[in-house]
This record gives structure tokens, sequence and C-alpha cells, in this order.
């Protein structure tokens, strides 16, 4: 039986991206049963660019914007099914991506997620590219690698496509600009139905679930056939172009994800490398963004509900520490057949 697919989109002044992101999930050679746009408040006219381009589609509008976490977690309520795929608007699948990405999940029931290979945007091309990749393409991600000092990153992010991550592996997760979960990974990750966790508001929201799929024991399989691009806004490198709030939320989600799901042996045996962490993010606020210090503040008021959070999944866990910690520091991805 074939697994029931449905593609959220959230919009948030997404505009110049909709109509190519549209047209691409039009042309896959496994369509979604579904596709839901939800305008997260914007004040441009995005939501009516796609209503034309994708007229079947489902389209919802919030009069506030609520964040990417919250606002998906009503995207993945509203149209029910076996695969959700929380697509960015600012991603352009290659055809086979959802054929590829359902095929995994369909392979094997302990894959909670896949990852498709995310190329960069073309500067040369208005539309970003060729859905095919090139000689000469930068890679965006093919999945998450996690280091000791709890930084995650994409992985193999701005390195020649040539000939890098060429085979299907499991990582650590998938990045949130086109990630494809099985819906009962999310049921079995959510917090009293919350699959996202909203107090994150925006950023790290799919490091959070993804460090909370491996305490339970899901695994994320990257698969290298499904092509995909994206325009990449927000990296490590470009700190400093970013809107305050989007660098307070960034430091406050790393603390938020970490009082959650981090394991006691983790603490014992990697804390010099995130306490070192930790003091480095403090310096650098003090002489460059004293605003981003807020973060301290947004997280001890978030105490009690982290705790709830940390208390449910670790009652739950699964995964044993040696394999969870495996992947901080020693390796970035498991070879597969």
């Amino acid at each position: 039986m074939s697994l029931r697919v449905t593609v959220g989109i959230v919009l948030h002044d997404s505009a110049r991206d909709i109509r190519a992101c549209v047209s691409a999930l039009a042309a896959q050679t496994r369509l979604p049963d579904a596709v839901v746009v939800l305008d997260n408040a914007s004040s441009d006219d995005g939501l009516e660019l796609a209503r034309k381009a994708m007229p079947d589609a489902r389209f919802e509008r919030s009069a506030e914007n609520v964040g990417f976490a919250a606002a998906h977690n009503r995207v993945i309520a509203l149209e029910p099914a076996d695969v959700h795929v929380l697509l960015n608007p600012d991603c352009r699948l290659a055809t086979a991506f959802l054929e590829r990405s359902v095929e995994a999940l369909e392979g094997d029931a302990t894959i909670g997620a896949v990852s498709g290979r995310l190329i960069r945007f073309r500067d040369d091309s208005p539309d970003g590219g060729p859905l095919e990749e090139l000689p000469d393409d930068v890679l965006d991600s093919t999945g998450m690698v996690a280091l000791r000092n709890r930084r995650v990153l994409d992985r193999s992010s701005e390195l020649p496509a040539a000939g890098r991550d060429p085979v299907s592996a499991d990582v650590f997760g998938a990045s949130g600009a086109a990630a494809v979960y099985r819906r009962s990974m999310l049921e079995d990750t959510a917090f009293h139905g919350e699959f996202l966790d909203e107090s994150f508001f925006a950023y790290r929201e799919d490091v959070d679930l993804a460090w909370r799929a491996q305490l339970l024991g899901w695994r994320c399989r990257y698969v290298p056939t499904a092509l995909a691009r994206h325009r990449r806004r927000v990296a490590p490198g470009r700190r400093g172009r970013l809107p305050a709030r989007i660098n307070r939320l960034s430091v406050a989600n790393r603390w938020r994800m970490i009082a959650k799901n981090e394991l006691t042996a983790g603490w014992r045996r990697d804390w010099r490398a995130i306490v070192t962490r930790d003091v480095q993010i403090l310096g650098y606020c003090l002489v460059r963004e004293q605003q981003t210090l807020l973060a301290v503040a947004d997280v001890l008021g978030d105490t009690g509900r982290l705790r709830a959070r940390r208390r449910d999944v670790m009652r739950r866990r699964r995964a044993d520490d040696d394999d969870v910690l495996g992947w901080f520091g020693d390796r970035s991805e498991r070879r597969v057949g």
C-alpha cells in the first residue's frame, strides 16, 4: 500500500520564491496527495501567487506570524498523512525528490526521516539554476552533522558538490528546508500533540526534532538521488547581516534544545566543549551583540516547560547512551547498503 504524502509550505513574505517552488512540486514523478500552503501574516502577495500556480492545493492564512514551528504544526494537523514534507518556499525539488524519499521510507520502517541532497541556488540564474546537479555546484546540505560542543551544522555545506556524499547513509537529521518525516515518528516524538517545539518560533526546531528522534531510536536516511536546490539565507558566516531577533532566537534555541535533550553521560563526556562554546557565545554577545544577551532571560523564563519536555523524552528514551553520543563528534554518518 502506497504511503499518503502531504507537502506543507509556510510563507512569510515569500512572493519572490513561491511560484518556482510550486511549479517544481507540480512536476514531481510521484505527486503529493495533498499540498497545504499557509501564509504566516505576510505583507506581500505570495499566497495569491501560490493559489494561481497550484489552485487544487489547500490555502490558509494566519492573521499573525506565529512562527515556523507553530505554522507547520498547524499544517500537519490540517492534512494528516503517512508522510509529511516540510518544504521551504525558497526550495525547488528535482522531479524525483518525493519518489526517492518515499521509497526510502517504504523500504525500512525504522527510518523516521529522510534528508535529500540539497544544493545551493546558483547566482548566475534567476530561478536558482537547473534542477539537475552541475559540475561546479555547491552543496547546501546532505543532512546534519553534530559536534561535541553541540553545534549542529549542515553536512558538507558550502563544499563543492562534485563527487561528495554520493551514497546513501544514516545521518543525524534532515535540514528543515526540505525535510521528509514519517507521521508515526512525528507522533512518537511529539509532546502533548506538538510536533515541532513552538517556543522555538524559528531556527533550530529541525535540530531539536532530530535529536529527540535519535533519543527515541528513529533513524534519518540521506538519499542522494532526492535532489533539490535551496536559497540559503541564514548561515554561520552571515551572522552580522541577520536581524537581531534571529540571532537572539538562535542562541536561546541552542540552550533550549540542550536543556531538553542532553544526556547525563553527554554532560560528563563533553562538558568542557559545551561550556567553552557557550563562553564564546556570551563573550561575543557582550562585545558585539548585547541585545542577544536577552536570550538568557528567554530560556530562564521557559524553565518549567523545558523540564516537562525533558522528563517526557527521557522517560520514553529507547536509544542507549553510546548510540546517541556517537553522533556528536565521532561520526557524521553511517554508511548503509
